[in-house]
């Protein structure tokens, strides 16, 4: 129980002093604050696609390849419910009931995500937008995991369940409860609060393909109506869906929380 308020303390010590540095941020002329910005340097990860595959006519894993990724600037902290009541009171955002506080803006959906993007974009005439999946990888680090690793030749049923018990393992047995904007701390880029439990929204889009006998991908395609959320493990969560946690999650474990934060372009 000590240990238990001990955490809560120091998560609402971190999130005032957030909350303050926040309050100081720049502005535009339009009023809107400037985010804190992370330049995330060019590098490579190992990029497995999300979906749904086949190999000789039974549900199969692609592998890892190893993909490059550009440099970018990407928001240190995800989007608040302050910034995202802006975007309500100005009409341009639907208002999901969360209320205010300093706590990362929850109960979105992929298109109220991309709503934000284009009028933070207007307000600041920059562009912004969501993270790609490799992006959001590359930014993630060291807190991202991946729920399907490599499964050899498992039958469909056993192969379900180690991508099952592996997405539980990355999830870890932290609470669901919310904890304020920089609540679990920085990762190795300095980016807070990846790998939490606020799940968060990508462009990638669900792939459904075919892999060779040597289980390369031979055919594949993209499926939009289901995206990318990143988090301890990626989720394909259908694109109109605010809370996974009670359902369309279409691939892997449901997140906690669906949240965003943005790329800044150019």
């Amino acid at each position: 129980m000590r240990k238990s308020f001990i955490l809560a303390g120091c998560a609402l010590a971190t999130g005032v002093a957030v909350l303050a540095a926040l309050a100081m941020r720049p502005q535009t002329q339009s009023g809107v604050a400037l985010p804190e910005t992370v330049m995330v340097a060019p590098g490579q990860i190992a990029f497995r696609p999300l979906g749904n595959f086949s190999r000789e006519g039974k549900a199969s894993t692609p592998g890892a390849l190893p993909v490059e990724v550009a440099g970018f600037e990407i928001m240190k902290y995800q989007v608040s419910r302050a910034e995202y009541l802006a975007c309500v009171a100005d009409g341009a955002c639907e208002d999901v009931g969360t209320g205010e506080g300093g706590y990362a803006q929850t109960m979105v959906n992929w298109a109220d995500a991309t709503a934000y993007a284009a009028w933070f974009s207007r307000q600041t005439g920059e562009t912004w937008r969501l993270p790609s999946e490799p992006e959001w990888q590359r930014a993630a680090a060291e807190r991202q995991g991946d729920a399907a690793p490599d499964e050899g030749e498992l039958d469909p049923g056993t192969r379900m369940l180690s991508q099952y018990e592996r997405g539980v393992l990355l999830r870890g047995s932290s609470s669901p409860a919310l904890r304020p904007l920089g609540g679990f701390g920085e990762n190795s880029l300095g980016l807070a609060d990846l790998g939490g439990n606020v799940w968060e929204w990508t462009d990638g889009c669900m792939a459904t393909g075919r892999l060779a006998a040597d289980g390369s991908i031979e055919a594949s395609e993209p499926y939009c109506g289901v995206r990318i959320a990143g988090g301890r493990h990626r989720a394909a969560v259908i694109d109109f869906v605010r809370d996974a946690s009670v359902g369309g999650c279409a691939v892997g474990l449901p997140p906690d929380h669906l949240g965003f934060r943005l790329v800044r372009e150019g």
